[in-house]
């Protein structure tokens, strides 16, 4: 605490104007020091950035051993550099640091020695292009998932992610410190919740709502927070501000829609080995893949007493023929005695089938473009809207639903292409055109 207040903020206020106390960055500090693996999540405008400098410059200012090297690594290259170029305005600005000897005209790297040749280097990084087989001392990771020119995808996201658990983790001989703001509930900080290595911890900048208490009063106050979200809009304030991950804000389910839908206790019938006799209706609804994306089908079952739509199957299709996708659709249907169901003939990839009459009765297909698309939505919307679905536990099938954004489009990622948001509406819109008969 005195040296971020006492000694740092010198040079902050010099080049600055100002450096407010804050309790969540005596709290920051104090981590940085306790733990050698820390992830802080955190709003933006509360200093993480800073806090990150602080710490390299309190690395400096102790200087105990001959030869101390860091690397501070972004998103890009030239972002971690623009940072250490700001670490040295700060460190030339003040007093406390003017005992050490700059050995390079670089801006955007430091490199000093004291008066008894102990040198202390940090040198900037990018997280998808580094040089690999480096050991340094310690690495800062300063929003490594945020490229401010575009937005990440899934694929991005998950190259991140790899690069890090594999390379990036195992670099530094000590520490090693991420700080950001989550782009989605499978990137790093999602990943690294519970790991019990990493003091991973989350700062929004609203504690409590009721309570109208803030994380940095000092700067934010619930007034002023307040008058930004008014301005930037609830999604944007969410992202930035509250911490919620940047592609849960702009997908077409919010996280609480799909996870309140999933009922755990649902059982995914196996159809060579289960028995079912449950009452009701059942539709389906069919995603096809084959080579880039995968197949998914799904069985609801339609509960009358509840009224709810109760998912009673899930099966995914990874490289599978449409010959052996298409027979175990029919036992599926055999084996539920599914009224109707869609499939996606977007692709036509059925049509002989079709035409010699191999697909089951009750199995229509459907162009998923334009307004079709939009009005499987729509439906969707009304039913998870309603609390008339009820989902599967299914890991695979959730985060499919999650990755479908606003205007429909979805990324492409290992686990697929929006399969599941596809697969599912089509077993929605099965539901409103063939119940409505007997429902409305």
């Amino acid at each position: 605490m005195h040296f971020l207040f006492g000694v740092f903020s010198i040079g902050v206020k010099r080049v600055d104007g100002d450096f407010l106390f804050g309790d969540h960055l005596v709290e920051w500090a104090y981590r940085l020091q306790r733990f050698n693996r820390t992830a802080t999540v955190s709003a933006r405008f509360h200093l993480k950035t800073t806090v990150a400098l602080a710490y390299l410059a309190w690395q400096l200012y102790r200087n105990d051993r001959a030869y101390n090297d860091w690397l501070y690594m972004a998103y890009k290259s030239d972002l971690a550099g623009k940072q250490l170029k700001r670490l040295k305005r700060y460190l030339e600005a003040n007093p406390y640091f003017s005992r050490f000897k700059s050995l390079t005209e670089a801006e955007g790297i430091i490199r000093m020695v004291d008066e008894q040749g102990r040198e202390f280097i940090v040198e900037p990084a990018g997280v998808l292009a580094f040089k690999r087989g480096q050991h340094p001392v310690g690495i800062i990771c300063d929003d490594i998932l945020k490229d401010p020119e575009n937005r990440l995808n899934l694929t991005q996201i998950e190259k991140i992610n790899r690069i890090f658990l594999e390379e990036v983790e195992s670099m530094p001989k000590e520490e090693l410190h991420l700080f950001g703001t989550p782009q989605d509930e499978r990137d790093l900080f999602g990943l690294l919740k519970g790991v019990k290595e990493y003091d991973l911890r989350v700062y929004p900048a609203v504690l409590n709502w009721d309570e109208k208490r803030v994380l940095w009063p000092e700067k934010w106050s619930w007034d002023s927070l307040m008058e930004k979200k008014r301005i930037i809009g609830d999604k944007a304030f969410n992202k930035e501000f509250l911490c919620r991950p940047v592609r849960s804000e702009e997908g077409f389910f919010s996280v609480e829609q799909i996870d309140s839908a999933i009922d755990r206790t649902l059982r995914n019938y196996n159809i060579f080995r289960d028995t079912y006799d449950l009452e009701g209706d059942c539709f389906c609804g069919w995603d096809l893949g084959k080579k880039r994306h995968p197949s998914h089908f799904v069985v609801f079952r339609y509960d009358y007493k509840r009224d709810v739509l109760e998912q009673v199957h899930s099966k995914w299709f990874d490289g599978v023929d449409y010959n052996d996708q298409l027979a175990y659709v029919k036992m599926a249907m055999e084996f539920f005695g599914v009224l109707n169901g869609k499939y996606d003939n977007t692709r036509a990839e059925l049509e002989g089938f079709a035409e010699r009459g191999e697909v089951p009765e009750g199995l229509e297909g459907a162009v998923l473009t334009g307004k079709f698309r939009w009005e499987i939505a729509s439906v969707m919307d009304r039913l998870f809207s309603e609390g008339k679905v009820r989902l599967l536990n299914d890991s695979r099938q959730r985060g499919s639903l999650l990755s479908m954004d606003n205007d429909l489009n979805s990324p492409e990622t290992i686990e697929g292409h929006g399969d599941a948001f596809w697969s599912i509406g089509l077993a929605c819109k099965s539901f409103e055109e063939g119940a409505r008969a007997f429902v409305y």
